[in-house]
């Protein structure tokens, strides 16, 4: 194995194990932790140049850093809207509002 291909497995490795520990940190109530070892993950994620996983990186404000857990740190809403829906995310801590859109199904935009 190259040296290069070494180094980005040991940052992926790296940032799960950050992230999972954010998580736990947040779950215990110390948020400041929490956003740093997050802060820890993005900047060994763009050293190394790796993607972040979608998993990780939708669970994160982009404000605050703080991890989003739903009805700790995060509401999440469906909101419909005419052909397409959309699943709306915002951070309890900063107010920081992200939306996803929601796939629709083919069968429903057929016309007939």
């Amino acid at each position: 194995m190259s040296r290069e291909k070494l180094m980005k497995s040991i940052a992926r490795e790296r940032v799960e194990i950050l992230f999972n520990l954010a998580f736990e940190k947040a779950r215990a109530g110390d948020f400041n932790l929490a956003r740093r070892y997050i802060e820890i993950a993005l900047r060994i994620a763009g050293k190394a140049r790796i993607k972040i996983p979608r998993k990780y990186k939708r669970s994160y404000c982009r404000k605050c850093f703080a991890p989003l857990i739903p009805s700790l740190t995060l509401s999440v809403r469906i909101k419909s809207e005419g052909r397409g829906s959309r699943v709306v995310y915002r951070c309890l801590l900063c107010g920081w509002t992200r939306k996803y859109m929601i796939k629709a199904s083919k069968r429903g935009l057929r016309r007939e």
